[in-house]
């Protein structure tokens, strides 16, 4: 296996592979999340998430492979806090019947949000095409959103606001990455993740039913999971691509609504999510070449 890995090939079609499989496993999150049909709050998965992964990465430290304390708390809490409160949204919304095919199409306009607050927060200037490509990306949006045939619920704006805020974590992610271990930057996502879920959980009082743990604990582990595979992932396959490849999220989430909810695929949805993707992948490409370097290393919107 190692001297394998040593044909940069071989290593990338693993790298691949790995990315694929996170994708995969990542939009399983969404179906474990709706099937127990709305019996519990966001904040209950996401919590029994969290701490699965402390408890998982606690272990992993024991082994040294990564320092428990991280040298930027307020930035790694950034994370955490946003990170957080992206995926109670995602999963909100899920949990509420928006699609999983639509969620995760209006969750992947982050390479849009993360375009802006570059510029923002980063002082990264965007050329004349960029920004061109970041308003045909809300032309996507308004389609998929529909406006004018039907109400704007708030479950859809909760799947946006999700886009939106992990659009925060990339690139907070961009700044950490520099000097962090992207285990450390997991572990106190996981953390965080905990604190912000808590008051929900306090607040439902909800015990999980015998027959529901097994899916709650398969969404905290697929989480777990995918991370662990990205992780693996990146370190043989160009960064930009893979955040392409990532993208097959959105294939597996409708192949699920349409299997197990009968969900159905708009043309709103089609047209709508293929200009979102199409300047998500222009916007990604972009700035991979511009900054010569990687722009979403831990970009993965369900991390």
């Amino acid at each position: 296996m190692i001297q394998g890995l040593k044909n940069p090939k071989n290593a990338a079609v693993l790298g691949y592979g790995a990315i694929f499989l996170a994708a995969l496993v990542f939009s399983t999150m969404g179906f474990f999340a709706r099937i127990v049909q709305g019996a519990y709050p966001a904040s209950l998965f996401n919590m029994i998430r969290g701490i699965l992964g402390i408890l998982v990465l606690l272990g992993l430290s024991r082994f040294h492979l990564f320092p428990l304390k991280g040298k930027h708390f307020k930035l790694l809490a950034a994370r955490g806090i946003f990170g957080g409160f992206a995926s109670i949204c995602l999963y909100k919304a899920i949990i509420e019947g928006v699609p999983l095919a639509t969620a995760t199409v209006l969750l992947y306009t982050f390479p849009i949000f993360g375009a802006i607050f570059s510029w923002i927060l980063l002082r990264e200037r965007l050329n004349a095409r960029e920004v061109a490509a970041v308003f045909i990306a809300f032309i996507g949006v308004y389609i998929i959103l529909d406006p004018g045939y039907q109400p704007l619920s708030l479950t859809l704006i909760f799947a946006l606001l999700a886009g939106f805020l992990h659009g925060i974590v990339i690139v907070i992610i961009r700044v950490l990455r520099r000097e962090e271990n992207p285990f450390v930057i997991y572990l106190y996502f996981c953390l965080f993740l905990v604190l912000t879920c808590l008051p929900g959980v306090v607040n439902s009082l909800q015990v999980p039913h015998l027959r529901d743990i097994p899916y709650v604990l398969a969404f905290g582990l697929a989480g777990l999971l995918g991370q662990i595979l990205i992780t693996y992932g990146l370190k043989y396959c160009r960064v930009a691509t893979a955040g392409i490849v990532g993208m097959t999220e959105i294939f597996y989430a409708g192949l699920w609504g349409a299997l197990f909810f009968n969900e159905m695929i708009s043309w709103a949805l089609v047209w709508g999510g293929g200009i979102v993707l199409a300047s998500g992948i222009y916007l990604t490409l972009s700035e991979y070449t511009r900054t010569k370097g990687p722009p979403h290393l831990e970009g993965f919107p369900t991390m």
